[in-house]
């Protein structure tokens, strides 16, 4: 009988399909083929179950190739411990001899190597690098540092080759600092690049679980290849007063610290007079975050609709709280619709006004759930009219724009500086086309509906916080040098022709910097130094002479007409859509990078600008991540070490 058939390999597989020749595995269930040969079966063996393997290969060893009867089996080997778990299988045709421990050939003409069996050592190369990979758990996924003391994650980690895990103490003293260091030193190169001209700040404070006090600053610039760059300058404990004398000082050594104060245009925070004065003392430009700005609109014009509000987060509140009620609401939802996937009711957020909207818009959809449930219940919650519930639905039609508008606004990964005059008209047209047409009475009572008063509320905010945005000159050049916009994103074309007037301006003022001297040529002759004749004449001198006494001299206002032929040209090209087929918005930094040959000094310029951000959510997204590394269990962690493992997290 041949070998496929009385091999040892068939105590522990069964033949399933003698036809297709399929063997199924009988530790596991696989099917596995073994058309001409047992080596499909020896590999899965040897892949998926290495202590069978291990078996059967010393099994036949000691049966060798001569047809032999096998050697009754052995018991098992204990499970490997310490190194012993690292080291490879042997080849299926060698083993070691028994007793010996010296290894031989069974049927080869080579002898199997003895490191086959001994766990490799890795370079100091391989465990940098498998060290770095380590840290991501740290500073990617703010695991604690303890993690390594963890029974499961070391026996985890052994199946690593000549791997050991570094100490608690080594990753928090020696790893993350060393790694933080480099890091620093690896911002600091890109900040100093002179291609970089101007940055954009973003400044926020926080208070933590712990109740401390953070400060977070974050710039964004535009590189020499128009990409939007961002980086984490700083997130650290913040524990002095919250004075504008103290914010400006730590602002102030920030700036020295990584050279940048020379190349700072903008600083975007929230609406804090201490912020805003220390930043005002300091003589950066400061902007009032848009979204914060946004919420402060938007919380003003639903004062007049409050009562409704305090019913549905009174309601809302009962259900978080008492787990058989959301129950119940999610039994209706499935008895109703079983194709639909039960949801719950969402909690708004004090600090954040869509969270609001987005309360109402559930509350809205579960209204038959909500009404039922509460009914079963008996509980004495408030009760709805059918008024209500109508001005509830209008609020989410009044309310969806502006959140539109807080999401496309908060990214940091595109410009958005060039929309903040533009964003601004639409919302304000769009609050009146609602009130013209979509916000009717809900009662004949009522001559104007509630929805609509909101409505009033917010177009009037608009125009009395952000109705003078198009006369700031820095955003005015920011949506003219968008090529989505250019002049036609203004609605006051007084105020497009300054902005027009003051690119023009900026423009000849670059052109100026590269030929200070207005009369001097622009391509004068140079030539090698020639040897005189014999009277100590040059042919060449005179060449010269008679080419600078003919030459045109350039006109005082050269530099001008430059700058005003290359902005009208600007002007005259395309306009670029302000979204794509997809409804994505389209990119400026891309058309810019396809065209800042053609306009050489509009796209200097727009690097200038074009970094300048809407919002100050890069910072508050900081502070959400160190939320999860602040946490109840974590409220005694180093300050130093939260500001190295934040900034880390912040750069990579």
């Amino acid at each position: 009988m041949s070998r496929v058939n009385n091999s040892v390999l068939w105590e522990h597989f069964e033949r399933t399909d003698s036809v297709n020749k399929k063997a199924k595995c009988l530790i596991c269930g696989s099917l596995i083929s073994y058309k001409t040969t047992t080596g499909n079966l020896k590999t899965h063996l040897r892949s998926r179950h290495i202590d069978t393997y291990r078996l059967v290969a010393t099994v036949q060893a000691s049966a060798g190739r001569n047809g032999a009867p096998a050697a009754p089996p052995a018991p098992p080997p204990p499970p490997p411990s310490g190194e012993d778990i690292y080291r490879s299988p042997p080849p299926a045709d060698q083993a070691t001899a028994s007793g010996s421990g010296v290894m031989h050939q069974v049927s080869g003409t080579r002898q199997t190597k003895l490191d086959t069996f001994i766990p490799k050592k890795i370079t100091k190369d391989q465990k940098a690098k498998i060290d770095h990979d380590l840290m991501g758990l740290f500073t990617k996924g703010f695991q604690p540092f303890n993690l390594v003391e963890e029974e499961s994650f070391q026996k985890f980690a052994r199946w690593i080759p000549g791997y050991e895990l570094p100490s608690r103490k080594h990753i928090s003293s020696v790893l993350i600092p060393r790694l933080y260091e480099q890091k620093r030193d690896e911002v600091k190169k890109i900040l100093s690049d002179t291609a970089i001209e101007k940055i954009c700040l973003t400044v926020d404070l926080w208070t933590s679980k712990a109740n401390e006090s953070y400060i977070a600053i974050t710039g964004h610039f535009i590189n020499n290849n128009f990409k939007m760059q961002s980086v984490l300058l700083s997130c650290e404990h913040f524990s002095d007063r919250h004075t504008s004398a103290n914010i400006q000082d730590f602002l102030s050594n920030t700036a020295r610290e990584w050279n940048i104060a020379d190349k700072i245009n903008f600083v975007i925070s929230d609406n804090a007079a201490n912020v805003q004065k220390a930043l005002q003392d300091l003589g950066w430009k400061h902007f009032g975050c848009y979204g914060h700005t946004l919420n402060l609109i938007v919380q003003n014009a639903l004062i007049t609709v409050q009562d409704t509000l305090d019913k549905v987060k009174t309601i809302v509140r009962f259900f978080k709280k008492s787990p058989l009620a959301t129950e119940k609401l999610l039994k209706y939802q499935k008895n109703d619709n079983e194709a639909a996937i039960p949801v719950k009711l969402k909690q708004d957020m004090p600090t954040r006004w869509n969270s609001t909207l987005h309360m109402i818009t559930r509350f809205v959809e579960l209204q038959a759930a909500v009404k039922s449930t509460a009914a079963v219940i008996g509980k004495d919650l408030p009760i709805l009219t059918v008024e209500e519930w109508a001005l509830l639905e209008q609020l989410i039609i009044v309310l969806k724009p502006f959140d539109d508008v807080t999401s496309a606004m908060s990214a940091e990964k595109y410009v958005t500086g060039g929309s903040v005059i533009v964003i601004t008209r639409c919302l304000i047209k769009t609050c009146e086309k609602l009130l013209a047409d979509h916000l009717t009475p809900l009662s004949s009572e009522n001559l104007v509906s509630p929805a609509a008063t909101v409505a009033m509320n917010l177009r009037d905010g608009l125009i009395s916080r952000l109705g003078n945005v198009e006369k700031s000159g820095t955003f005015a050049v920011c949506t003219f040098l968008d090529p989505r916009y250019k002049v036609a994103g203004f609605a006051d074309k007084q105020e497009a022709g300054k902005a027009k007037k003051r690119v023009q301006d900026k423009v000849h003022h670059l052109i100026a910097q590269k030929c200070p001297d207005p009369h001097q040529a622009t391509n004068e002759l140079a030539c090698e130094p020639v040897a005189s004749t014999s009277k100590g004449v040059s042919p060449w001198s005179v060449l010269n002479e008679i080419m600078t006494s003919e030459r045109p001299q350039r006109r005082p206002g050269n530099a001008l007409s430059k700058a005003i032929q290359e902005v009208d040209l600007y002007l005259e090209d395309d306009m670029l859509a302000v979204h794509m087929p997809d409804g994505r918005w389209n990119c400026p930094l891309e058309w810019w990078q396809n065209h800042h040959q053609k306009y050489p000094h509009l796209s200097k310029l727009f690097r200038q600008y074009g970094n300048i951000v809407a919002t100050s959510v890069p910072c508050e997204r900081i502070f959400s991540k160190a939320g999860q590394l602040i946490t109840d269990r974590r409220t005694r962690l180093d300050h130093k070490k939260v500001a190295q493992v934040m900034f880390l997290n912040g750069n990579t």
